[in-house]
């Protein structure tokens, strides 16, 4: 077991521990942000970060903008230096940082603290940013020391959980979900070697690996290609599957050679998402399937069957299954080498 796996392994138990601190003493901290969310008419929300931070906002910007919170998510760097007049004494911003050291992040908040109100979401205690942002949310995922992935999942859970305050959403059904997610990872982690070796057989020696996904769950596609590129050092992308229909499908022409993960919680016909799926098949690629549907396979279809929960919480699952497999690609001898 390399370490990258190690950290994944710890992720069912302590996502336990993240979700009864969010729903009592952290949830005092939720509620004083929803509150300041509403004294002051706040009319809109700006997430930011960067890397696995600033993707981790994909899973909640289309289900915050759908119940009418007008909701964006940009990069630190360009927010600060480029796209700052966004912000006002109406905007609520949500700063997000692993370390809470990240420079790009911190020279944003110190801005933006001079106009309206800063939370901040960290795991590092005594970092920079838990001292500058007005209202702190810790990720509480211990240290983390291989490529980016329990911290990741519990940025998303605890943006989930703030969502779902702000939108009066955060019932009992959320939190039921959010517990048979946990039990679902701790299951799955649990026998991790089992469950991933027919994904891992199906997906060796590929010169080319696309990533392409919608709406939430490319919260998922852009962490994925950031850990192949930081763990593998190979040639990977991520697509939203429309864009991807716009060229960037030709790539599968290369057969054999060409890998595609394919996340789509649902996943039916007479959709761009099948044609695609179809054209990588037609064209001797290969298909790995992240699905709840119930979808037959096929030669050089691999399905990976999931259970199915809200799409702002799919990623959770997502991630788990993907982050095995290329836990497992590492190999055992495999060592985080920056």
């Amino acid at each position: 077991m390399n370490g990258f796996i190690d950290e994944v392994c710890t992720q069912g138990v302590l996502m336990k521990e993240v979700i009864s601190y969010y729903q009592n003493e952290g949830l005092l901290k939720i509620d004083q942000i929803v509150d300041l969310f509403k004294k002051r008419n706040m009319n809109k929300v700006i997430m930011t970060g960067m890397g696995s931070s600033l993707y981790a906002m994909e899973s909640v910007k289309s289900y915050l903008t759908g119940k009418g919170i007008v909701t964006l998510s940009l990069s630190a760097f360009d927010l600060s230096r480029f796209e700052f007049n966004y912000i006002d004494d109406k905007t609520l911003v949500i700063a997000i940082s692993q370390s809470g050291n990240s420079m790009e992040v911190i020279e944003l908040v110190e801005k933006a603290k001079k106009i309206t109100q800063v939370v901040g979401i960290y795991n590092n205690e005594g970092c920079k940013l838990q001292e500058i942002a007005d209202i702190v949310l810790p990720i509480r995922a211990h240290k983390e020391v291989s490529i980016t992935s329990k911290t990741y999942q519990f940025t998303m859970f605890i943006l989930n959980v703030l969502a779902h305050r702000l939108t009066g959403e955060l019932n009992d059904d959320f939190w039921q979900e959010a517990n048979e997610i946990a039990d679902w990872s701790e299951k799955w982690l649990s026998d991790y070697e089992n469950n991933t070796k027919d994904m891992y057989e199906f997906s060796k020696d590929y010169l080319l690996l696309d990533l392409l996904a919608n709406n939430t769950s490319l919260a998922t596609a852009k962490q994925l290609s950031l850990a192949y590129r930081e763990g593998l050092h190979n040639c990977t992308a991520v697509w939203e599957c429309a864009d991807y229909a716009h060229g960037q499908y030709h790539s599968s022409k290369l057969g054999k050679d060409y890998l595609a993960q394919m996340f789509f919680p649902v996943f039916e016909d007479d959709t761009k998402e099948m044609k695609m799926l179809n054209y990588i098949l037609d064209h001797g690629g290969r298909v790995m399937l992240f699905t709840t549907s119930d979808i037959k396979e096929r030669e050089r279809l691999f399905v990976v069957k999931l259970p199915k929960f809200r799409l702002s919480l799919m990623p959770l699952v997502e991630s788990i299954a993907a982050e095995t497999l290329l836990g497992m690609q590492f190999g055992p001898t495999w060592v985080k080498d920056h």
